[in-house]
């Protein structure tokens, strides 16, 4: 079951109904038990064994939270707290990267003149796991640090951890932004539902439109680019491609899942800023998957120590937070690498100044060029986070590099039609930061509306699945 499956559309017009008919501040047990029951089915529909592991893990946090929260002693609280990321952490190494590392271990003992058989099982992974992972593990830690009290009641927490709009891709969201939103009265709000069905509608333009024509191009021909024979103008509108099509498929499915929180009377936290407008490789992840970077520097790189120790050590914990980050898209080694170019990125532009329009920085050439500099750097590492493969990642990089452009074939063209609204929605983010123009009145967003509902209904082209439903 997905947004864009008729089953989805079923189950919310029930979940709507109730949102709209059962009880009048919208806090009532029955209208949350709705929410429950509706999340728990959304989530078991493809493989429903898989509630238990999610249970599980909710059930070690919230428990654990209460433990740290009536014990006293520092190295007790500190032991519990590791006992619950142990187990989250776990389980989501057993799902995520047994495959992975059992391929690795294979791997290394041929070296070896060894040979290994590899297992009989195959673990699947589990829908959304990386996410609601995240999510668990935030509220216990916030609940050690003292900056949530935890909650006396499993359903609410449950709750919280697998609301179904957002469960499977994001955004990921905070204990202490969502818990209180549980009981917080939620009356019928016509703005509220007006930004709701706006977001949703944004969101299905950005993924049947711009994301599911895009990806008919890049899937068909993505191998051909990691060929020695592609000419570099080929590669590189292939690129071109793929990067509006992860950005439209993952931006569309956070828009809708905010749109839908609304409606059901939920704050969402938004996820992406268009992201390449960015002039530099910090304001990027600023602007990029917003709660996950947010997550890898609160929970991860801020406990390392962050910016506050010596330089060398700063270095290295971008490194070491972007290189986790692309492990946690992946267990492969082209994600790996696609960490390793960001966090290399981060650590050159913190090493010049870059990072800020200050010193250097200050220079408009300057800004100008970083800005070109970054956009490339982004455009490469999408080489290999969309590549199955190290070599044929290197491959793709080289025939753009080899600069022997000409002119690309006529589906390209057409393919990068596609593109255009996703750099108008750029061009525009960019004029409205620098008040160049206002936002969207009433008025123009209506007829904007009605302009997406018109391309959606005829440019549909069959729908795939989202991108980070992998993840």
């Amino acid at each position: 079951m997905s947004f864009v499956s008729s089953a989805f559309v079923v189950l919310f017009v029930v979940v709507l109904a109730a949102r709209l008919t059962i009880g009048r501040r919208k806090v009532e047990s029955a209208y949350l038990a709705v929410l429950l029951v509706a999340s728990i089915v959304f989530y078991a529909w493809h493989v429903p064994v898989y509630i238990f592991i999610i249970l599980v893990s909710a059930a070690v946090d919230y428990y654990a939270a209460l433990a740290i929260a009536r014990t006293q002693g520092s190295v007790r609280r500190r032991l519990i707290l590791t006992v619950s990321l142990a187990a989250n952490l776990g389980l989501l190494g057993f799902f995520k990267y047994a495959n992975f590392l059992s391929d690795a271990v294979i791997q290394l003992a041929a070296v070896a003149g060894l040979e290994l058989a590899p297992p009989d099982v195959s673990v699947i992974l589990p829908m959304g796991i990386s996410f609601y992972t995240f999510q668990s593990m935030s509220y216990t830690i916030d609940v050690y640090r003292r900056r949530l009290q935890p909650l006396r009641g499993f359903q609410p927490f449950f709750l919280y951890i697998i609301f179904f709009p957002q469960l499977v891709a994001g955004p990921i969201v905070r204990a202490v932004d969502f818990i209180p939103q549980i009981t917080r009265p939620r009356r019928l709000n016509r703005r509220a539902f007006y930004e709701g069905a706006w977001l949703i509608l944004l969101g299905f333009f950005l993924k049947i439109v711009c994301a599911d024509n895009l990806a008919v191009y890049v899937d068909e021909h993505w191998h051909r680019g990691m060929r020695e024979t592609a000419d570099a103008s080929f590669s590189l509108w292939l690129a071109l491609l793929f990067s509006g099509q992860i950005f439209a498929d993952f931006a569309g499915y956070s828009s809708i899942a905010r749109g839908l929180g609304y409606l059901l009377g939920f704050r969402l936290p938004v996820n992406f800023n268009a992201p390449y407008i960015a002039g530099s490789l910090k304001n990027f992840w600023e602007r990029w998957h917003i709660t996950l970077s947010t997550w890898l520097r609160d929970y991860l790189y801020v406990p390392l120590g962050g910016s506050r120790i010596s330089r060398g050590r700063t270095y290295v914990n971008l490194m070491l937070v972007m290189v986790l980050g692309g492990l946690w898209h992946g267990a492969a080694y082209t994600f790996l690498a696609w960490g390793a170019i960001h966090g290399v990125a981060l650590a050159v532009e913190r090493a010049l100044g870059l990072q800020h329009d200050a010193g250097i920085g200050r220079f408009r050439a300057v800004r100008a060029a970083w800005f070109v500099v970054t956009q490339a750097l982004v455009l490469v590492a999408w080489v290999f986070f969309r590549s199955d493969s190290l070599p044929g990642a290197m491959t793709f990089v080289g025939n753009i590099a080899a600069l022997d452009f000409s002119m690309p074939p006529a589906w390209m063209w057409i393919g990068a039609l596609f593109l255009a609204p996703i750099a108008i929605h750029h061009a525009w983010a960019w004029s409205v930061e620098r008040g160049v123009v206002r936002p969207l009145s009433p008025r123009v967003r209506a007829a904007v509306a009605a302009i997406m509902l018109y391309a959606i209904l005829t440019l549909y082209s069959g729908t795939s699945d989202f991108i980070y439903f992998q993840f």
